[in-house]
């Protein structure tokens, strides 16, 4: 689950839940660390009601983090091959650009996307987000996307 999808199950967006109660008892829903650091950087940024960034913590302990899964050595491969695909398919127009500018200014690219997108293909999951992720989808036909908020 990319970050807004773990957000809407908090939420309890009829939705994903209704997709959600549907899976087979023994299927498990996944985030991966980079997911779990942008709600963790998204409390850090705010000044947010600390009961709610309780009720948050609760939620994530008890339905999140026991299958959370942790960013490794093996995961650098996969975002390497995905960065690698972007470069290639659309080089920066000029060799002073700064990667980053490159990916957010031209790609529309949050690198974050791309570890998560890289955790995804990894470990076979699809990745559920209601992010575009244009770039990233054209570079990695290995990985599903779905958005189950819908």
């Amino acid at each position: 689950m990319d970050t807004n999808h773990v957000t809407a199950w908090e939420a309890r967006n009829p939705a994903l839940i209704a997709k959600l109660e549907a899976l087979p008892k023994n299927d498990l829903v996944y985030a991966c660390a980079i997911t779990l650091g942008e709600i963790a950087a998204g409390h850090e940024m705010t000044s947010g009601d600390l009961v709610r960034r309780h009720q948050v913590g609760q939620f994530l302990n008890l339905h999140v983090l026991p299958q959370a899964i942790p960013i490794t050595l093996y995961t650098r491969t996969y975002y390497g091959d995905i960065m690698g695909r972007l470069w290639r398919q659309t080089p920066p127009a000029k060799p002073s650009v700064s990667t980053d500018s490159h990916l957010v200014n031209t790609l529309g690219v949050n690198v974050n996307d791309v570890w998560i997108v890289g955790c995804a293909w990894e470990h076979g999951l699809i990745l559920l987000t209601t992010d575009a992720m244009t770039a990233i989808r054209n570079v990695t036909p290995e990985v599903t996307f779905e958005n189950w908020c819908l």
